[in-house]
């Protein structure tokens, strides 16, 4: 149970940071963890026969909603670009600044990682071969673009975060540029970024991209969903110039509504206008007081967006844990019930019991050492 006296920045999702060695503690946005909730939980359905039985039953739109699922992704991606510029902005000065945000980072994805990666071993203990299991653990399967399979290898799901380690890498160096940009400039930049992923399609490439033509088989996945991360941090930047509160208003339930559409395209090539959507809906929930942002920011909701992480990342074993006793796992009672219901309350324990406290002993690791050296 989460007390009341926690704060907002401990109980968001691992993949938005944590204030670490650094002296501003901006307020949680909590409806941006609350989302995150809906958004594991979108992909979740988006790995079960969901879509397929709509399309048999001729509910195409419904279908495609369901078949677009893996563009929870992308909102994965704006939202840590969002929430990373949100808390660092203005505190990233130095070579020390660097350490600490990447200490923070290690500390605050890496733990239930690892333990995603071991429990995809069970039973039987199942490991892949020593380079490949070495770039898994180092999360860099998805930086290869000669073997794109690569990312996929062990925990499916993990080439993401894969994604995210060289997100976190740039950082610095991308904020600090971004603070030297006026609104304006900032403006323009989200503009040619997100023409530039729309433009090249960008949300439609995941694992097994061998099949896409053209230039985009020999660029790392990490380059190619560059855009949506950079679109994040600059819009991060922009809610902070305009004073980072909320105030009432009514564009939230405008970008929810084009975002809903978006999802409801068929999947191909303009998959990735949902890009301008997701963006939307993620600046708005930040900078609007509305009754959506409300609810997203009740203690369920943010309970929830805090199991997301472990929600993620645990899907692949779960599912094969149940596949394996389970003769009739293709029957969607099985994928929507109790899937669900084992992967939560697994991801719950996972994120109380393990991941916070891993979290809290790698913080106080890295404090201890980082004042050895200065001693």
């Amino acid at each position: 149970m989460i007390s009341s006296e926690t704060s907002s920045q401990d109980v968001i999702s691992p993949l938005s940071p944590e204030g670490m060695g650094f002296r501003i503690r901006r307020p949680g946005l909590l409806a941006l963890t609350g989302i995150r909730f809906f958004a594991a939980s979108y992909v979740v359905i988006f790995h079960t026969r969901v879509a397929a039985i709509l399309y048999e039953h001729r509910l195409v739109l419904i279908g495609n909603f369901f078949r677009n699922g893996f563009l929870a992704v992308p909102l994965f991606f704006v939202l840590s670009g969002f929430i990373l510029a949100y808390t660092y902005e203005g505190q990233i000065r130095s070579k020390a600044d660097r350490v600490h945000f990447w200490e923070a980072r290690i500390a605050r994805i890496w733990p239930t990682y690892l333990l995603s990666l071991f429990l995809s071993s069970i039973p039987g203990f199942v490991v892949p071969p020593l380079g490949a299991a070495l770039a898994t653990i180092l999360m860099v399967q998805a930086w290869n673009p000669w073997n794109p399979n690569l990312a996929g290898t062990w925990n499916m799901v993990c080439w993401t975060l894969s994604v995210e380690a060289f997100f976190y890498l740039v950082f610095p160096w991308l904020q600090v540029w971004l603070e030297r940009l006026g609104r304006s400039w900032l403006l323009r930049l989200l503009g040619a970024v997100l023409f530039l992923g729309v433009a090249c399609n960008v949300s439609w490439h995941s694992l097994g991209s061998e099949m896409y033509p053209g230039i985009f088989r020999f660029i790392p996945f990490p380059i190619i969903h560059l855009p949506e991360f950079v679109a994040g941090v600059i819009l991060g930047n922009l809610f902070l110039h305009s004073t980072g509160v909320q105030r009432p208003g009514r564009w939230t339930y405008v970008a929810l509504a084009v975002t809903i559409a978006s999802l409801m395209l068929p999947t191909g090539p303009w998959t990735s206008v949902a890009l301008i959507g997701l963006s939307g809906l993620v600046y708005c929930l930040a900078s609007e007081r509305t009754l959506l942002s409300q609810i997203l920011s009740t203690k369920l909701a943010v309970l929830g967006g805090g199991i997301s992480y472990a929600m993620y990342l645990l899907q692949t074993p779960v599912r094969s844990w149940v596949h394996g006793v389970a003769a009739e796992y293709s029957r969607i009672p099985w994928q929507l019930v109790v899937v669900p219901i084992v992967l939560t309350c697994l991801s719950l324990v996972v994120f109380l019991y393990f991941e916070n406290p891993a979290r809290r002993f790698l913080r106080s690791l890295f404090g201890r050492l980082s004042v050895g050296k200065t001693a």
